[in-house]
């Protein structure tokens, strides 16, 4: 989507200008806790402290409410609830017992198949990631080919006596992925290579997967399938809080060090940086984005595989990027109220369904009438100006 490297620079730099006043003050409240000026090396270790003051935060209670089956069917609800498609469990024959499949209905329409491999077990890949197995699309024959896609992730373990129990982040990881899935599924594209995530641009290929997981800090959503796995009592008010205020503790340093990321990125691939030179490039970018001196013998550039693996090359801004048109998109969907949206509504029949047909900049300009404001991001991580 970004046209050139002025439109690239600039946003990133203007997302420093609006984060460094908030992380100057973070960073005070983290000195507290220290008797001596902190050091580069200092700061996770006081950062932990300091979270743990302030929200202790139990990850074992949060798991008794995040039951692997029940958060699925939860997640199916609030899809119905916000798009109103639907999942519908097939019995059949896959690669592993622990792998389940689904129809995908819109408006009682089939439209896609799901497959779900969930858990963690011996010789599985680790990590998590959504694919395609097949691509909405009209075949050489004139018929119309239906799309499917798998989701793979590695959630605890169920047994015959355990339940698999997730922590809050695998819920946001099994929303994230489910984004990609559902941009994927809904595609109603019919060139092959144009339909679904096919031919989406790099830099917005991660908003509809970012889009759906801020849902998973909703407190109408989270209701909807955290209960407890013994006693089905629903989630607290309060610990819904915990978990909403613990998401943006120390964001604006985050953000700060996302930042220095992506430019040093992005101005690696500007030009021919040799020997000592791509050292004072970093040097030069953290006299903006760092508030502590980073130790000389700290050579994280040796060891940022984004520069020339993955396909991040020059594109790791992408995942902000990206997630400005996320947040923008979101907040719309909750400012209108989440299940009475219209903006919802759009969003399935103009991104969703569009796949890589057209750019995301005129899809995201059909779906909001304007371009993407970067104050939502902001707003989303708690960062005000």
């Amino acid at each position: 989507m970004a046209k050139d490297e002025h439109s690239v620079v600039g946003f990133l730099e203007k997302l420093i200008t609006n984060s460094y006043e908030q992380a100057k003050e973070e960073l005070k409240e983290v000195q507290k806790l220290s008797a001596e000026p902190l050091q580069s090396f200092d700061t996770a270790y006081y950062s932990e402290l300091l979270k743990k003051e302030k929200y202790d935060i139990d990850e074992e209670v949060y798991r008794a409410y995040f039951e692997q089956r029940n958060v699925v069917n939860g997640m199916f609800k609030f899809l119905n609830k916000l798009f109103g498609i639907s999942f519908k469990q097939i019995t059949e024959d896959l690669w592993h017992e622990k792998a389940f499949s689904y129809d995908l209905y819109v408006e009682d329409k089939l439209r896609a198949r799901l497959y779900l491999d969930l858990e963690a077990r011996e010789s599985k890949r680790g990590g998590a990631w959504m694919h395609n197995f097949q691509t909405h699309c009209t075949n050489e024959d004139g018929d119309e080919q239906l799309a499917s896609a798998f989701i793979v992730c590695n959630f605890p373990a169920s047994s015959d006596t355990n339940a698999s129990l997730l922590r809050h982040d695998d819920v946001v990881t099994l929303f994230h992925e489910m984004g990609h899935a559902i941009h994927h599924l809904l595609s109603n594209i019919n060139e092959n290579e144009v339909s679904g995530v096919n031919g989406v641009e790099w830099d917005a290929v991660e908003f509809p997967s970012q889009f759906l997981e801020n849902f998973a800090y909703e407190p109408k959503v989270l209701k909807l399938f955290a209960t407890h796995h013994e006693t089905n009592e629903i989630i607290s008010d309060e610990m819904i809080t915990k978990l909403v205020r613990s998401k943006n503790f120390l964001s604006a340093s985050a953000m700060l060090r996302q930042l220095e990321f992506s430019i040093f990125d992005f101005k690696l691939h500007s030009k021919i940086y040799q020997g000592d030179e791509v050292q004072n490039l970093l040097d030069s970018i953290r006299k903006k984005t760092s508030l502590i001196k980073t130790a000389s013998y700290n050579k994280f550039q040796n060891g940022f595989a984004h520069i020339f693996a993955g396909g991040y090359a020059a594109g790791y801004y992408s995942y902000k990027w990206a997630e400005v048109l996320s947040a923008d998109a979101f907040f719309s969907v909750v400012d209108e109220g989440i299940f009475d949206s219209t903006t919802a509504k759009k969003y399935l029949d103009i991104v969703l369904q569009g796949g890589g047909a057209k750019s995301m900049d005129t899809l995201f300009q059909e779906l909001m009438g304007r371009k993407a404001n970067p104050d939502n991001l902001l707003r989303l991580n708690g960062i005000f100006k």
